[in-house]
């Protein structure tokens, strides 16, 4: 079994979270990892982000708030994944610090244009508002 593994580095900025903001541009930075004399090619080199919004409730210092974050990681990849791949969706603040993250084991092949979910399971409450999030990181593992 050989892992394929995609990275992508995204900025987003604050305001582009905001209601209103249709237009998003993300490129992806695919990086190429080598074993000995191979490098590992990569699943996808284009892909779609979006992400759905929540608003979550958490007590902090003693104190209930409420927060808008980020709940899940809409991808629609420009390639075909094949089944038993695994997703990461990592949302990161200004200094590079993960903030949020979900895996997806996908089941079944993902087609090109086919949109699916990565749900944002492992979060900070505090650091996961949506005006922190700066970067997405998306990593895709072949089988």
């Amino acid at each position: 079994m050989q892992p394929i593994i995609l990275l992508a580095i995204v900025g987003i900025a604050g305001a582009a979270m905001s209601v209103g903001f249709l237009g998003n541009v993300i490129t992806l930075d695919v990086q190429l990892l080598g074993v000995g004399e191979t490098n590992l090619g990569t699943p996808i080199t284009q892909a779609d982000i979006d992400f759905v919004i929540a608003r979550q409730s958490g007590l902090i210092a003693g104190t209930t708030e409420t927060h808008n974050v980020i709940s899940y990681c809409k991808i629609t990849p420009g390639q075909q994944i094949d089944a038993m791949s695994h997703v990461f969706c990592k949302l990161t603040d200004e200094n590079g610090f993960v903030a949020a993250e979900g895996i997806t084991w996908l089941q079944h092949t993902i087609l090109a244009d086919q949109t699916f979910k990565v749900a944002i399971s492992a979060t900070d409450f505090a650091a996961n508002k949506v005006q922190n999030i700066h970067d997405v990181v998306l990593v895709v593992q072949g089988p």
